[in-house]
């Protein structure tokens, strides 16, 4: 029966937003809940109480709460794309922010201009 089975979450920390859970056949922990031990309620309860940071969670509960996701360590781009004929673009460099001096109308640099007054007239060009 469902309702009889249980994982153990391991609460002393977390992955991102992702629970630990106790791995199957003791092999540590996992965020990945099909890789997870699923307990008896009394093994699970017994677990708890040897280690209260073990907390046991329905599996039916757990099961309806899960979502697929794909971690990023996993894949790889280049891999993925081997033979699709995909050639990916490379990112263009963003274009630097060109600021005119209000006083003399010189083009002036960002820096120049959040620290210092226009070389060539003076004016304050701070925004």
């Amino acid at each position: 029966m469902s309702d009889d089975l249980f994982y153990l979450q391991d609460s002393r920390s977390y992955v991102g937003n992702d629970m630990l859970f106790w791995a199957k056949d003791g092999n540590g922990y996992t965020t990945d809940i099909s890789k997870a031990q699923v307990y008896s309620k009394a093994d699970a309860v017994a677990r708890h109480q040897i280690r209260e940071t073990d907390i046991p969670w329905p599996k039916s509960y757990i099961d309806a709460k899960t979502r697929p996701a794909v971690d990023m360590q996993y894949v790889k781009c280049d891999e993925a794309l081997a033979g699709t004929g995909i050639v990916l673009t490379k990112p263009r460099r963003p274009r630097a922010e060109v600021h005119n001096c209000t006083g003399c109308g010189r083009f002036i640099g960002d820096i120049q201009r959040y620290l210092n007054d226009c070389p060539n007239c003076g004016a304050d060009n701070r925004p």
